[in-house]
């Protein structure tokens, strides 16, 4: 007799869970297991490019391919033709696959379709910026000639004509560059597109779409073991990385005809307007300032004429205007003194309150709170503000509702009352923070990030539509990364060091500084001495001025090694290096620095001496230490700090600094400090980790 065995609800939902697992989980392809797919690839602009055998491919559809053999392991034989020639090679089983074709009933028992698409666009008619004749009524497309690459979107056009009983002249093109060719020439009076293409079009306006549709990776129907692949591979794709259609789509779209072409709005500012006028905040390095000549500089500047530039505008004049103050800039803009002002923020709601409409960001940040002492949440309820950066009392007063609110001059004045213990806590732009705090006078200061990010943004008036959509297709071909990394050409804008900051950052050069002075004198003194002698052997009454000669040299050598104990008591071992070309480099040092490199009593050479020492240069260090030398070679003083591996202690941190003079045009000599400044990095590094560690506890104690 069988027994039967009960297994209980939650163990079948595991083993459930397992088998369907083990179904979409495709088995590790081995060598001799890959499959050699015959891919049908055309020429279509950014789509799929390099067409041509030994061509670089690049585009949407190729990056999709590759993306797809991570999961089904396929070797891809690329088979170059035409659409039209391509698709069919498909019907007839000469290829596998064939990107970019609509799902139409006719065509489902000739070709096999996946369960999902690669990808979505909408069908736009195009007509010349110029002509006034076709407007966004179909009737006015009547008797004009209209061009259309030979594919599914044919067929979609023909319907959407006659819906609107409108006949026109419909010529097909094998691919979009002759159709463009032709449009470009006047040989036409529309084009119909993907919203995706169009990219060498000049001077175009879309009129509206006229259709949509998804479109696939489709598969030769004699392949159902490719398409049991594909669709399994579409499954784990969209499990693993749900927004990976949505980035591809961003990255290789976003300068699209779609994205550039103006709409009648856009279109009728333009005609109405000859210059940009653009309102700027001044004092709000990276974002935007007036420089030493008075004009703008920041990141508006860099954007403002990037984005005209990728829009193919050149009819716009631009003329910018500080403020002060961001409620002043505000009222301009209302008013209409400005057309449009950077930066903006603060959210939708202050920007309906302001009467001003905000662009897509140009800038995400996050942003800092900058406090004294112990970070503890509780303790932020008095906040300094900037009293002419309106944002920062936006944000402030959004996440932090019940703080109070004092406000100062300018960013400075609030991190100087947070120094003095006068407010509790202020915030900085993460793109600002770091930069200010490295003034010395902010050393007892330190910064949390936040989770809010905090957007910088263009504002319009409200009303001024076609700006507005301007502004934002700029903003969108120009992609997300622009502004930010425009941002990093003006740090240093934002801290100014005083003589006492030098000194404190830069001991080691001053060091070197000495050094180099000393080393100047004694060079003097040996030329005088030697003169001297030559001297003697010509007069012998000058022997007096050659002993008072040698006094001084005598007293310069007991000057300099009485610095060297300085030095040397302060934790600094000096280093000469001699590099002459053809030979080996040779190194030496003073007695503390021979005890730095852990090799007192070792007898070794100079060249001995510099290979232990650059042997023993973390791996990653080396690009940074020889640009150092380079630097040090140009003339320039030079310093760094590295990781290096001590024969005893293990890796630990140095800093070197250094200069180099020319002995001759063969040989240079360096010379320079060496300390060990472990200690200093290990605490610094700890003092992040503890402000790490109170903002997770402050996070924890919020959702307690």
């Amino acid at each position: 007799m069988q027994k039967s065995i009960k297994i209980s609800a939650p163990v079948r939902l595991i083993l459930a869970a397992c088998l369907l697992f083990s179904l979409l989980t495709p088995a590790f392809v081995q060598a001799d297991d890959v499959k050699t797919v015959r891919v049908g690839y055309y020429e279509n602009e950014i789509f799929q490019e390099g067409a041509q055998e030994g061509a670089v491919k690049t585009g949407y559809a190729y990056e999709y391919y590759r993306k797809l053999a991570e999961y089904t392991g396929w070797k891809y034989e690329y088979v170059y033709g035409s659409f039209s020639d391509l698709y069919q090679m498909l019907l007839d089983g000469e290829i596998d696959l064939l990107a970019g074709l609509a799902r139409k009933e006719d065509r489902v028992g000739l070709i096999g379709y996946p369960d999902a698409a690669m990808g979505h666009e909408s069908y736009n008619l195009v007509k010349h910026e110029q002509d006034t004749e076709i407007n966004a009524d179909p009737v006015t497309l009547t008797g004009k000639k209209i061009g259309v690459m030979e594919s599914a979107i044919v067929d979609t056009l023909n319907e959407f004509l006659d819906s609107h009983d409108v006949k026109a002249e419909v010529i097909t093109f094998p691919d979009y560059d002759s159709l463009f060719a032709a449009f470009n020439a006047g040989e036409l009076d529309v084009f119909a597109g993907e919203g995706d293409s169009g990219f060498s079009v000049e001077n175009a306006v879309i009129l509206y779409s006229f259709g949509t549709s998804d479109y696939y990776l489709t598969v030769n129907k004699q392949r159902p073991d490719l398409l049991e692949q594909l669709n399994t591979a579409q499954t784990l794709l969209a499990t693993e990385e749900p927004n990976y259609l949505n980035s591809l789509s961003t990255k290789y779209y976003s300068g699209s005809l779609a994205s550039r072409a103006h709409s009648a709005a856009e279109t009728e500012w333009l005609q109405s307007h000859s210059e940009l006028r653009v309102g700027y905040l001044e004092n709000y390095l990276p974002y935007s300032d007036t420089d030493e000549n008075g004009q703008a500089t920041g990141i508006v500047t860099d954007v403002t004429e990037q984005l005209l530039k990728s829009l193919n505008i050149d009819t716009l004049s631009v003329s910018y205007h500080g403020y002060e103050n961001y409620d002043d800039m505000i009222a301009d803009l209302v008013s209409g003194k400005v057309d449009t002002a950077f930066p903006v923020g603060g959210g939708l709601y202050y920007s309906e309150e302001s009467g001003i409409y905000q662009t897509n960001p140009v800038v995400s940040a996050a942003t800092e709170i900058v406090f004294r002492g112990e970070f503890k949440v509780d303790d932020m309820s008095h906040f300094a503000v900037n009293e002419n950066n309106r944002m920062q009392y936006y944000y402030v007063r959004t996440h932090f509702p019940d703080a109070e609110i004092t406000f100062y001059p300018s960013a400075n004045d609030c991190l100087d009352a947070v120094a003095a213990g006068k407010e509790d806590a202020t915030t900085l732009n993460g793109l600002r923070a770091n930069d200010m705090l490295k003034n010395t006078r902010y050393e007892s200061l330190s910064l949390l990030q936040l989770s809010q990010s905090d957007d910088r943004c263009y504002g319009v008036a409200m009303g001024s539509e076609g700006l507005l959509k301007l502004l934002n297709r700029g903003i969108n071909v120009l992609g997300v990364d622009y502004g930010q990394n425009q941002a990093y050409r003006y740090a240093d804008g934002l801290y100014s060091y005083t003589f006492f900051d030098l000194v404190r950052q830069h001991l080691g050069i001053f060091i070197l500084g000495i050094l180099a002075v000393a080393a100047a004198i004694i060079s003097l003194l040996i030329r005088d001495n030697r003169r001297s002698r030559t001297q003697i052997r010509e007069k012998e009454t000058a022997r007096t001025e050659l002993e008072e000669n040698n006094r001084k040299l005598e007293e310069s050598r007991q000057a300099l090694l009485e610095n060297n104990e300085i030095i040397a008591s302060a934790g600094f071992g000096v280093w000469h290096i001699i590099l002459e070309d053809g030979k080996a480099p040779r190194m030496r040092g003073n007695t503390k620095m021979i005890e730095l490199l852990g090799i007192t009593g070792q007898d070794m050479t100079e060249e001995e001496v510099y290979d232990f020492w650059f042997s023993r240069i973390d791996e990653d260090a080396i690009s940074s230490v020889q640009k150092s030398v380079s630097e040090m070679l140009e003339g320039k003083l030079s310093e760094n700090t590295y990781l290096w591996e001590h024969p005893e202690r293990g890796m630990i941190y140095v800093r070197c600094g250094g200069t180099a003079e020319a002995l001759d045009e063969h040989t240079h000599h360096l010379s320079g400090y060496h300390s060990d400044v472990t200690e200093l990095v290990r605490a610094e590094q700890e003092k992040q980790k503890a402000l790490s560690d109170a903002l997770i506890a402050a996070e924890h104690a919020n959702h307690a």
